[in-house]
Order: C-alpha cells, then structure tokens, then sequence
C-alpha cells in the first residue's frame, strides 16, 4: 500500500473538494504544512519534465503527494527541493467540472490514476466506491492506463501516451473518411 498525502491550499469549494472527501474516507493524510512532505517522496506536479510510471514505485513506498490547488491557480503550485515530482500523462476527467478535458482531473482522479500506474490497482480500486464519476475515470482512461501500469519507465509511458494523442489526432483530423 501505498502512503497518499495530500497538501491542500484550500482554494476550492469545500462541497465538491475530492481532497477533503479522500481525508474524511481515509484514503489519504493531510500534510498540514510543507515541510511536512516526506523526504524522497513522489509530487504530483503538471510541471514536471518526468512522467510518472511504474520505476517510481520505490518512491511512492514513502508517499505519493497531491497538491490540492484549483487549475486556476495552478501558477501557484508549490515547488520543492526534496522530492521527486513526477507528471501524470494524458488523461481525460470525468468528473462533473472537468468532464472529458484532458489532463485537468481533480485531486482524486490524479491519486487514483497514479495508484493504479505504480502498480496499486486494489488501493485504486477503493475509490469506486467513494466517487460517483470513479467508474466512469476507468471507462474513459481504463485502456491507457493499463498500458502505462506495463511501461518499464517515463520514456516509455510517454511514447505510450505520445502514440496515443497521434492515433486520436488522425482519427479527429482533417481527411479522416471514417
């Protein structure tokens, strides 16, 4: 299992925060301040140059952090030296804010993602059962997640990804005669 902390800026509406809803189920500790980020362990960060892929596992062993921060705000992101940052790669939302945009989930979507990327899938698996859009996140991400929990690294997870956004660009573009 794998430790979820979650830092939150508290910039979002309390009802429809998913980083609050993971603390009341126990899906994950609040880090109340920074410096309360393990040492080593992984950040969610849209910043990073590195995706995350199944190699992270050792780090993920001391925590896997999301920073709850709305997209808007998104410039504010924390940045630290400590630890490893790691982007997710191309998925869509599914939740009722973000539904279908690429790479905008919400704090939940990222976690579970990222769980089932490191290998995690029965941790994964118990958010279905606190998110009504959790089903729906696997109907739409299931097959590219899969692949990217069977990458060897963040090279490969992105020309996993890479691939995937040249297959829905030709299917999408001009001169497509399906």
């Amino acid at each position: 299992m794998i430790p979820v902390i979650i830092y939150d800026e508290y910039q979002c509406d309390p009802k429809k925060c998913t980083a609050k809803r993971m603390l009341k189920f126990g899906l994950g500790k609040e880090a109340k301040r920074l410096s309360n980020i393990p040492s080593g362990s992984i950040v969610l960060s849209p910043f990073s140059q590195k995706a995350l892929s199944p190699a992270d596992r050792h780090f993920a062993r001391k925590g896997l952090v999301v920073m709850d921060l709305t997209w808007t705000n998104i410039d504010q992101f924390p940045r630290m030296k400590r630890v490893e940052e790691r982007a997710l790669p191309y998925l869509l939302a599914s939740n009722p804010i973000n539904w279908g945009r690429p790479m905008e989930l919400n704090s939940a979507e990222a976690v579970m993602a990222s769980l089932i990327i490191l290998g995690e899938k029965e941790q994964a698996d118990t958010f279905l059962e606190r998110f009504n859009w959790a089903p729906e996140f696997l109907r739409l991400n299931g097959a590219l997640l899969d692949e990217y929990s069977k990458a060897e690294d963040s090279a490969e997870v992105v020309r996993i990804q890479n691939e995937y956004i040249d297959f829905i660009k030709g299917a999408d573009g001009p001169g497509d005669d399906n």
